[in-house]
């Protein structure tokens, strides 16, 4: 029998499936930003430990045309682009955050 832990980890690789490593921390990324100041790509490209610029650059256009994430342009500066999950995304971390739970009722039903 598996551990609820190990469950969660299989199980969680199946609802990733298809995304690359890379592309799945910036999804994670974004999600652990703060609602009430908004990430710009600027701020994504800028974290070292998510690859070059050319890179990151590349999986936030992977993830765009995939539909996990939309940009909005800012209006004072046309330049400047604001992240944000897509419904795609959110419904992916809605069912992951399911999975957590139901795998930590399971582990309780075991310890009790």
């Amino acid at each position: 029998m598996l551990s609820p832990y190990h469950r969660f980890a299989i199980e969680k690789e199946k609802l990733w499936k298809g995304l690359p490593e890379r592309e799945r921390r910036i999804l994670v990324e974004i999600l652990g930003q703060d609602i009430q100041t908004p990430m710009r790509v600027m701020d994504i490209i800028l974290c070292a430990n998510l690859g070059s610029q050319a890179t990151i650059h590349a999986a936030l256009t992977n993830l765009q045309r995939a539909g996990y994430l939309r940009y909005t342009s800012y209006r004072a500066d046309g330049r400047s682009k604001f992240i944000s999950l897509a419904p795609k995304s959110e419904s992916l971390f809605k069912r992951l955050d399911k999975l957590l739970v139901v795998c930590s009722q399971s582990a309780q039903s075991v310890a009790a």
